[in-house]
């Protein structure tokens, strides 16, 4: 990419190019831009090579308009159609350093089990403990003491009293834990991988006449692949034959298959249950929607949990404590090998493999089960959770609303009106603008052109078609703009009544419709909010932008005593911030554009399944496929995994205090210790890691 961020805030960017290519491209460039929805305003200077981009980041993300210019510079260098794609398989492998490190701590306990010569086994000892005192040099370069010199001066003393079997013992179990927590960390990685596609994946790829079957790795920007029913799509692209029913529930939520033909947007990580299609590739892996998705999580898979420097920290802290209770013992029992045995007691194997694998596997377990968590520390706090905020349209309810019944104020026909409502509403993907699209094709009605058109987050739209200023939208939309809803009130108290949604129509200041729009309650909602106060939840509430009626009804029918409606975006963040305020560990559930202040407010986000790209960026938690049981799954991961951190650091202070006890008295040798101590933690860590590795995410492309 030509361009580089300059400068980034909430709202507002700043990119560099190459001055020269701006003076050729300049006019292009802020044309391109200032057609992207969301943005609103775009300054460039030929002279700096710099553009500055204002807009809303509640329609777009900083990611997707960075991609955006990306794509747009393709066009104008003209080389964006054939675009190798960007691996999938980057990150995944950490390398062979871990297995080759157990391979030669292997060796060498067998060499130290074996009849060789001692120096020879010494020496290969000294050899295996060299990382271990270079480490612990370095920690003394800083002058501290922590749990590298605590090792190493543990190897060194068993080495210089020929406790070679115990030496090579220490290390080897080191080296497996490590070895364990690495191919953890690699299972997660692939995990979340395969959420886009597994590497191997095949997939027919249309060349001329004729198809020929290609890696998913291999296909370019432009290719056209065949993928048929049962198959899995594994790019973003743009059907160019054929029709299917496509299953969407990933990325637009949509819980029935719908129906996809020439000329239709399809996303990778979606599954074609009838019929086949070919498709043009628009975005291959990480540059896919879901893609995106997960490179989110990936940038903070590598960070570490407080949980786990917290374990650190302790491991460190007891170092002097260890040393002083080795001293006693030895003085207690009158023999070096008994203080020796309790060096080796110490939480320094815990805090660095059985926590970490402890938590990666519990993240694994989530990937395999569609729950995408954003790293160890989003784990952590899912677990401290004990007030869950839910938004009420497309999460609670279905977010597939019908217009049920329309109100006509003025001289436009019922027709017209849904016409004007479609095109208003034609640029956005949001279950109205669904409602609408859906209503006029059922009519056959076409759309007139809109000439310019301005969303106003949480309140509606307002377009210019013709000659004609439209809004379309709540009542709060209305009052700005001072137009006379005393027509529609008896129409929209009856909708209220019924839990329904009207949505007003004014054309050129005038009120001219009331479409009233109806949603269904989600199946699984009341098993879900039962679920929540089953597990000690100390609230369970609901929030809405809609008129209070709808909410109270819906609220009422869930059981649910605290609801709030008529609130804006940033009214839901405010709610948010104030629980937080009052101790509460807040997760707020939605999927939509107006949720993701409160998303980004609360304590852990959490988006539905098919989430709008703003709300799956601000969430911390992407639920991929399932209903609001999900939400429930996570919350019982998330406290799973901190139970198997308890109990592995549980299991290793009693191992600890019982190699402390049994070596005071003499009847601990260095062995036993190291088995008791170390063994019990690896053997913990193996266990942890085998929970997380079960199943397949679905089923192969090929």
């Amino acid at each position: 990419m030509r361009c580089e961020v300059a400068h980034s805030i909430r709202g507002r960017l700043r990119v560099r190019y190459p001055a020269a290519w701006l003076r050729a491209q300049g006019r292009a460039v802020e044309s391109a831009i200032r057609s992207l929805p969301g943005v609103r305003a775009v300054n460039g200077s030929a002279i700096t090579g710099s553009v500055r981009i204002e807009y809303d980041p509640l329609r777009l993300a900083e990611g997707t308009l960075l991609e955006s210019l990306a794509r747009m510079e393709g066009r104008l260098s003209g080389s964006e159609v054939r675009r190798p794609a960007r691996s999938t398989d980057a990150r995944v492998s950490p390398g062979r350093a871990p297995l080759w490190r157990l391979a030669g701590a292997s060796s060498v306990l067998c060499a130290a089990c074996l009849p060789l010569p001692t120096p020879v086994v010494a020496g290969l000892v000294l050899a295996a403990e060299l990382p271990s005192v270079m480490r612990a040099g370095t920690a003394l370069g800083r002058r501290r003491v922590d749990g590298d010199v605590l090792e190493a001066a543990t190897l060194l003393l068993l080495t210089g009293r020929g406790q070679l079997v115990a030496s090579s013992l220490l290390i080897w179990l080191r080296s497996l834990g490590e070895y364990v927590l690495a191919r953890t960390l690699v299972s997660a990685r692939r995990s979340l991988r395969d959420v886009i596609g597994p590497p191997a994946a095949t997939v027919p790829r249309q060349e001329g006449a004729t198809t020929r079957r290609v890696r998913v790795a291999d296909l370019e920007l432009g290719d056209a692949v065949v993928v048929a029913a049962g198959q899995r799509l594994p790019v973003d692209g743009t059907v160019l034959q054929g029709e299917a029913l496509v299953d969407q529930q990933t990325m637009t939520g949509e819980s029935l298959p719908v129906e996809r033909r020439a000329g239709d947007p399809v996303f990778a990580a979606t599954t074609l249950e009838h019929g086949e299609i070919t498709v043009r590739v628009d975005r291959l892996g990480l540059d896919t929607a879901v893609g995106r998705i997960v490179q989110a999580i990936e940038r903070a898979a590598d960070e570490k949990s407080d949980v786990q420097d917290f374990a650190e920290r302790l491991s460190d802290r007891e170092v002097g404590r260890t040393l002083a209770l080795a001293g006693l013992g030895t003085l207690f029992s009158g023999s070096i090998d008994a203080g020796t045995a309790i060096l080796v007691a110490d939480y320094g194997l815990a805090a660095r493999v059985g926590v970490p694998t402890a938590i990666l596997s519990s993240i694994n377990g989530a990937f395999r089960q569609d729950i995408l968590i954003k790293g160890p520390r989003v784990l952590e706090t899912l677990a401290r959770i004990d007030t869950v905020v839910f938004d009420k349209t497309g999460t609670l309810t279905v977010g597939s609303p019908r217009i049920t019944r329309i109100f006509e104020y003025g001289p436009l026909p019922e027709d017209e009106l849904v016409g004007l409502v479609a095109a208003a509403e034609r640029p956005f993907h949001h279950p109205i603008a669904r409602a609408a699209a859906r209503l006029a094709a059922e009519r056959g009605l076409r759309l007139p052109e809109v000439a310019s058109t301005v969303e106003q987050v949480g309140l509606g739209v307002h377009v210019r078609i013709a000659d004609r200023h439209v809004l379309v939208g709540s009542r709060r939309l209305m009052e700005r703009h001072e137009v006379i809803l005393r027509p529609a009130l008896v129409d929209e108290a009856a909708a209220h009544a019924i839990g329904a949604a009207p949505l007003f129509v004014a054309v050129d200041g005038r009120l001219a419709g009331l479409l009233v729009l109806q949603d269904q309650l989600r199946a699984d909602a009341p098993a879900a909010v039962r679920a929540l106060r089953a597990r000690q939840m100390r609230n369970v509430i609901l929030l809405s932008g809609d008129h209070a009626e709808p909410s109270r009804v819906i609220a009422e029918s869930l059981g649910l005593r605290h609801h709030y409606a008529d609130l804006l975006p940033e009214d839901k963040a405010h709610l948010i911030a104030t629980l937080k305020a009052d101790g509460r560990v807040v997760a707020m559930v939605g999927d939509g554009i107006n949720d993701a202040l409160a998303l980004d407010e609360s304590d852990v986000g959490i988006a539905v399944p098919g989430g709008a790209d703003v709300a799956t960026a601000a969430a911390d938690v992407v639920l991929l496929r399932g209903g609001l049981d999900r939400v429930v799954r996570a919350l019982d991961l998330a406290r799973e995994s901190i139970h198997a951190v308890r109990r592995t650091l549980d299991i290793a202070s009693k191992a600890n205090m019982v190699v402390v006890g049994l070596a005071s008295f003499g009847l601990a040798t260095p062995v036993v210790s190291i088995l008791l101590s170390h063994g019990t933690t690896v053997a913990a860590a193996i266990v942890n890691a085998g929970t997380g590795a079960t199943g397949p995410l679905y089923k192969s492309v090929s």
